[in-house]
């Protein structure tokens, strides 16, 4: 099992495109195989700030939902409409 916790900021001005588009690839990626949780969170504190939680059976489940159509399309986004993410992955001890 790998979790993966990544926060996201978006722009002001795109934090709307970003809220819709994060919820499909919600979706998506949780009818993949190998995934076992896909949480999106919003901060309290800021309405522009993301949190993914999420759970995969193996590297190669998150290896496949990398080169997924909803995966791509928001990553070619991303990069408009994000002032700044982080992305980490973990693993159970």
């Amino acid at each position: 099992m790998i979790t993966i916790v990544a926060t996201l900021r978006a722009k002001a001005e795109y934090q709307e495109m970003v809220l819709a588009t994060l919820q499909e690839l919600v979706k998506a990626s949780l009818e993949e195989d190998g995934c076992k949780e896909y949480r999106l969170h919003i901060s309290t504190n800021n309405p522009l700030e993301f949190l993914f939680y999420e759970c995969w059976e193996s590297k190669a489940a998150i290896d496949a939902h990398m080169q997924t159509t909803h995966f791509l399309d928001f990553q070619q986004k991303a990069t408009e409409w994000l002032e700044q993410s982080e992305i980490n992955r973990y693993q159970p001890l």
